[in-house]
């Protein structure tokens, strides 16, 4: 059974949410968020723009929407704060809607300097027809953020796409970074690849503390949740004032929940036996002799060692007894005699710096598909130059 076409719109209000900037601890701007209502009682955003996509009119109800929160934000904020206002790729690619929104917004009075087009985790229409619109907002002066990464539509292709000024994280991202070491590491690899894109992080969904010192770890350039600031309804001007004035920042300093890898205590058993092994070093002694006295620890998975091409010398030297090491799931990958890890960044960062034992990143090991660090450093005898090389757990080694 089809739902009954709707005969009137839902009521629209705004509440507005403070986005902090985590550098300079204090909001940036101010996210508008719809309040609205149908025959009297409360309803969703979700449920307000079904009502008007039965009804055939989203492209005029989401313009209600910006002028309201327009509206409210020129009257109560003062003259630098941003407003991020949401808007669907639906509505700025539409030929009529589009230009109307734009109109509505520039109606207000506001700079379009201090807005920001907030594009909503949607399906995207055919290729080229969004990247058109959002061309034309930045010639109007709009800045423009994507909601919601990390979840549904809104990814890595749209972001190179779009280029926009803002990526704001979907809030199950923070949330799950704040149970795991491992996922906590992901974030901030992930919000280092955005800013090597060229993109400010927001991070949603901000709720706690814990979650809160995560954003400062993570290098996030702006944070925005119930931990700083629930959504407010303004009925003046010193509403927001004083609102933005009571927010609970946590110092800089706070932030160390992710250490660098060398630096984890877990990991300088490792380091010590790793650097007693390549002190003692000699070519065309007994390597798995040598070996041994780092095998032994409990999370050791192997050593092995490169020539200065990067050519592995021989067979890796592999603990037998360590009761998490997996079964290799692709046999022909594994750290065999005439690989070549020439890619691998332990290789390239050991030969830059001879001597110094340096730390990789976690990682994959493609033959075992266990998740390790590999510790690795390059010496230099009479006869040539080696890297000797030592995988180490991190699944057990990176917990909180």
């Amino acid at each position: 059974m089809s739902e009954e076409t709707p005969r009137c719109l839902p009521s629209v209000n705004s509440a507005f949410q403070p986005i902090l900037s985590l550098a300079h601890q204090t909001p940036v701007g101010h996210e508008a968020l719809l309040r609205s209502s149908l025959d009297g009682k409360p309803c969703s955003p979700l449920d307000a723009f079904r009502h008007a996509r039965l009804a055939g009119r989203t492209g005029e109800f989401e313009r209600e929407c910006v002028r309201c929160h327009t509206g409210h934000f020129v009257r109560f904020a003062d003259d630098k704060s941003i407003l991020f206002i949401n808007a669907q790729p639906e509505v700025l690619t539409h030929p009529i809607h589009g230009l109307g929104l734009v109109a509505d917004i520039l109606a207000c009075g506001i700079s379009p300097a201090r807005v920001a087009i907030e594009i909503l985790e949607t399906p995207q229409p055919r290729n080229g027809v969004l990247a058109d619109a959002v061309a034309q907002l930045r010639l109007h002066g709009f800045l423009i953020a994507l909601d919601d990464f990390g979840a549904g539509e809104t990814n890595l292709s749209r972001v190179w796409d779009l280029q926009p000024d803002v990526v704001k994280l979907d809030r199950e991202l923070i949330r799950q970074a704040a149970t795991s070491h491992l996922k906590a590491r992901s974030l901030l690899r992930l919000v280092g690849l955005l800013h090597e894109i060229g993109t400010l992080v927001a991070v949603e969904g901000v709720e706690t503390e814990a979650e809160a010192l995560l954003c400062l770890d993570c290098d996030a350039d702006f944070a925005q949740g119930y931990y700083f600031g629930r959504p407010l309804a303004l009925a003046d001007k010193s509403d927001l004032q004083v609102y933005s004035a009571g927010f609970p920042l946590p110092p800089l300093q706070s932030g160390n929940r992710i250490k660098p890898i060398a630096d984890l205590a877990g990991l300088q058993p490792y380091r010590q036996a790793f650097e007693d092994v390549t002190h003692a070093f000699k070519p065309g002694r007994n390597f798995p002799e040598c070996a041994m006295r780092f095998l032994g620890l409990p999370l050791s998975l192997r050593m092995f060692l490169l020539d200065e091409s990067g050519a592995q010398i021989g067979a890796p030297v592999e603990s037998k007894s360590h009761p998490m090491r997996r079964q290799a799931r692709f046999p022909m990958l594994t750290r065999k005699a005439d690989a070549n890890w020439s890619k691998r960044p332990y290789f390239r960062n050991a030969a830059s710096h001879p001597g110094a034992t340096v730390v990789s990143e976690p990682y994959v090991t493609s033959g075992s598909m266990n998740l390790c660090v590999t510790l690795a450093v390059c010496v230099e005898t009479e006869e040539a130059r080696y890297v000797i090389c030592g995988d180490v757990l991190f699944e057990e080694l990176g917990r909180y």
